[in-house]
């Protein structure tokens, strides 16, 4: 991942427009990114799951995890590491920050 000094912030959105323990697709340049608010932090992960192409931020999140609703698997939100599924798959991750209620996601 990029050092925070190297990365390029973008405004997604306004942090009241995300679900309580809930994603929003966001995307930036090509990527598609799930941005996360959860338990009071904030998380992006690439949207596709490696499994099966299913897109992550329409499962549910629960206990740091995002569930793929295509097969069951689940992803560390902070990590990107597969949590339940097949071992050794990740998705790619960003840093999230929020800046005078703006959502920005580090690229």
């Amino acid at each position: 991942m990029n050092q925070p000094d190297d990365l390029r912030w973008t405004p997604v959105g306004q942090a009241a427009e995300w679900p309580a323990d809930g994603g929003k697709l966001v995307t930036v340049g090509a990527r598609r990114i799930g941005v996360y608010h959860h338990a009071g932090a904030w998380y992006a992960l690439k949207d596709i799951c490696p499994h099966a192409g299913v897109s992550l931020v329409r499962g549910p999140v629960a206990d740091g995890t995002v569930m793929c609703i295509g097969h069951g698997w689940t992803f560390s939100l902070a990590s990107g590491e597969v949590v339940r599924g097949s071992n050794g798959y990740k998705v790619a991750t960003w840093p999230v920050r929020v800046t005078d209620g703006t959502v920005e996601v580090g690229v």
